[in-house]
């Protein structure tokens, strides 16, 4: 019996990277998978879902449109009788530039599907939650919610948004049932940051060297910090930002 064994899992960005490694954790471990994405599946990917927990389904929304956040959420409960047990918001972009560099438009679209996307599939979630006085949510931050790296103002400010809309929302669901915490993972080899490996590489060996551990992570090794996280086995943590980033944020080593 999987540690989400008849539990139902809302996961945004579902369709590929970290959101796909987890709805795939998450069905092996026993859960119902409701994916949201803008983008469709690879049904090969996608199956591996439906044939581990055939009820799954994946939606198509725009976590940018609260109309079609909250039409996403409304089929989800009706769906599956009212429930939602584990919320995941991993849907997310990248982006580049510095301050004057940097189109307001760009500020806009990473901020709003990072940082407001998140706010918006919890706002039409919790009601569930809090109707059974039980749940549990994770958010994706970054390590670049924690501290600064060059050329990622927008995408740094959104992820420290997550950090700390984290531990707002944990102190304001806590007495009710629902803890709230995030992952900061460090670079991840998922389609976000494909460029380094393929456009940049110069710049990728660069961030390479900076992961204690001499690489970049895999999605599925994020995946099993959330499944920890949304499950019982932290029965006793809510608010907090887990690191999963091969050591970067541990210190720097200069071969002395």
């Amino acid at each position: 019996m999987g540690i989400l064994e008849k539990q139902v899992a809302l996961i945004t960005g579902a369709a590929s990277g970290i959101g796909l490694a987890t709805a795939q954790r998450f069905a092996r471990e026993g859960a119902t998978i409701a994916g949201l994405d803008i983008a469709t599946a690879d049904e090969t990917e996608w199956s591996g879902v439906r044939n581990t927990a055939p009820a799954s389904i994946l939606l198509q929304a725009n976590v940018l449109d609260e109309a079609s956040v909250q039409a996403a959420v409304t089929t989800v409960l009706e769906r599956f009788g009212g429930r939602i047990d584990v919320l995941v918001n991993s849907a997310g972009v990248s982006s580049f530039g510095a301050a004057h560099e940097l189109p307001t438009a760009e500020w806009d679209r990473v901020l709003g599907i990072n940082l407001r996307g998140s706010f918006l599939v919890t706002k039409y979630v919790v009601p569930a939650m809090l109707a059974r006085r039980r749940g549990s949510i994770v958010h994706i931050a970054s390590i670049e919610g924690l501290e600064g790296m060059s050329q990622q103002l927008a995408y740094g400010v959104s992820k420290g948004g997550v950090v700390q809309m984290t531990r707002n929302m944990a102190v304001d669901y806590a007495r009710d049932g629902i803890r709230v915490n995030c992952v900061c993972p460090g670079v991840i080899e998922t389609p976000l940051t494909a460029p380094l490996l393929r456009d940049f590489k110069a710049i990728g060996d660069l961030v390479v060297e900076q992961h204690l551990l001499g690489r970049f992570g895999q999605p599925e090794e994020v995946a099993a910090a959330i499944l920890f996280l949304a499950s019982d086995e932290a029965s006793f943590i809510t608010g907090h930002a887990l690191v999963v980033d091969g050591g970067y944020t541990a210190g720097r080593r200069y071969g002395a």
